[in-house]
């Protein structure tokens, strides 16, 4: 076979690249999570003259911090996709 016989070679098997973005309302909901798992209350700001200030700063630790950013961010995975005969797909998260 040659480079380019090898490189079209008959396939039924990809790995796609997928990121995963959280809608808003769900973004919202993780967040929430986050801060009553760390902070032991679902609100983590109040409104003090206008502006919002954390309720719980000294709770605010590095692990939570990074929990939010996370919370905030995509996440790329691998996913694997196999194709049958019929061309009917079949996922699965390669890990």
């Amino acid at each position: 076979m040659t480079d380019l016989e090898t490189m079209f070679a008959p396939e039924n098997k990809f790995v796609v690249p997928v990121t995963i973005h959280l809608s808003s309302d769900d973004k919202l909901k993780l967040l929430k999570f986050i801060n009553h798992h760390h902070l032991g209350d679902v609100d983590a700001n109040e409104l003090v003259d206008g502006q919002f200030v954390p309720k719980y700063p000294e709770k605010e630790t590095e692990e939570f911090k990074m929990a939010v950013r996370l919370a905030r961010m995509g996440h790329q995975v691998n996913v694997e996709v196999k194709f049958d005969a019929n061309g009917i797909p079949t996922f699965e998260i390669e890990k």
